[in-house]
């Protein structure tokens, strides 16, 4: 993950990754990069659950999340 800050990942329906895919995330996010779960369905959102390893999207889009990752990942 060298010289990675972030990562918005579009997953299916309500955010749900494959396993092995989200097994790598959370590596990634082990090191320091935030990783974001956004819906890739045009309508609805992650519902995030209490416990949650990765943040959702807040309801935005996948377009839209990575725009406020990015936002927030600039030097204040």
């Amino acid at each position: 993950a060298q010289g990675v800050q972030g990562l918005v990942v579009a997953a299916t329906g309500n955010g749900t990754l494959h396993h092995d895919l989200e097994a790598a995330l959370l590596v990634a996010q082990g090191a320091g990069v935030k990783v974001v779960r956004a819906s890739r369905c045009p309508n609805g959102r992650v519902l995030g659950q209490p416990g949650d390893a990765m943040a959702d999207s807040r309801g935005l889009s996948a377009v839209k999340a990575r725009i406020a990752l990015m936002l927030a990942l600039m030097p204040a």
